[in-house]
């Protein structure tokens, strides 16, 4: 993401994102393929402005979701502390997702890497399967 884009969203959206987000989004840290990408943490402008949902002046910015009904967000005083925002408001509603801002990216290393183990097992199952197990 670009300092214009970051900017436009700050416009839009009439808040300042605070200097550890800008830096990680300017130094996006995940390729196009994590689930980070897609969800937790979007490298899209477009996507950013669509997903924050808060009122004008609420003092909090969505940094992404996990593709469900849980949606990440910080607020806007200063603090790196990620907060989960449940839609369905069950007992996560509005609990802590992660202490820091570098706790929560690493939560997001952390899914890719299961993620990229989950994709090589299922492919060594189904190199291995024998030839009558059709479900795997």
């Amino acid at each position: 993401m670009t300092q214009e884009e970051l900017k436009e969203i700050e416009v839009k959206l009439e808040i300042e994102l605070p200097k550890f987000y800008i830096e990680t989004m300017l130094n996006y840290p995940f390729d196009e393929n994590s689930f980070g990408y897609d969800f937790m943490l979007p490298n899209s402008s477009k996507t950013l402005e669509t997903c924050n949902i808060f009122p004008k002046n609420d003092n909090r910015f969505i940094v992404g979701s996990d593709g469900g009904e849980h949606i990440y967000y910080i607020r806007l005083n200063g603090e790196e502390t990620v907060y989960i925002f449940d839609l369905e408001q069950s007992k996560l509603h509005n609990s802590i997702e992660a202490k820091t801002w570098e706790d929560y990216l690493n939560n997001i290393r952390k899914i890719d890497q299961e993620i990229l183990e989950d994709e090589k097992r299922y492919e060594e199952q189904n190199k291995n399967k024998k030839w009558w197990q059709f479900w795997i």
